[in-house]
């Protein structure tokens, strides 16, 4: 009901953000989307009998994993990077609300409900990564004219 692209794209990076390393990250991102998409799609075939698009998905899913989990690993980066790194889900959560909202299928109302969810979701996620590098760049000077002699 929220959709799909963003929260898988969401694994990979909560993943490489665990993972740590930004190796270890990238590989674990691969990792996690390849798990996710075969148990999705051996579910799929098991209860509607579907699952004919696993292939496409894994050959997708190599390189998101890969940038994704990189993007994970570098979130615990101070700067601009970790700040980038740290709004690749919220902004492509908002992106994929704005060009694919949820309402295929769905009444009106879960419909509103699940963006408004998704929406809320992105936009704190977001201020918080923004407070984040904002308090770093405040404490950096206060750090720097600490280790002057």
């Amino acid at each position: 009901m929220l959709d799909a692209g963003w929260a898988w794209a969401a694994l990979a990076v909560a993943v490489g953000w665990m993972a740590g390393t930004r190796s270890r990250g990238a590989s674990c991102g691969v990792a996690a989307l390849t798990c996710a998409t075969v148990s999705y799609y051996v579910v799929d075939l098991y209860l509607w009998g579907a699952g004919t698009d696993m292939i496409v998905w894994l050959v997708f899913g190599v390189p998101a994993g890969l940038i994704l989990g990189l993007a994970g690993a570098l979130i615990r980066r101070s700067g601009w990077t970790g700040l980038i790194a740290a709004l690749v889900v919220p902004m492509g959560a908002a992106v994929q609300m704005m060009v694919m909202p949820p309402s295929a299928g769905l009444h009106a109302f879960p419909a509103a409900m699940a963006a408004g969810i998704v929406w809320t979701g992105a936009g704190l996620s977001a201020a918080v990564a923004v407070h984040r590098f904002w308090r770093q760049r405040r404490a950096l000077p206060a750090a720097e004219r600490m280790s002057t002699p």
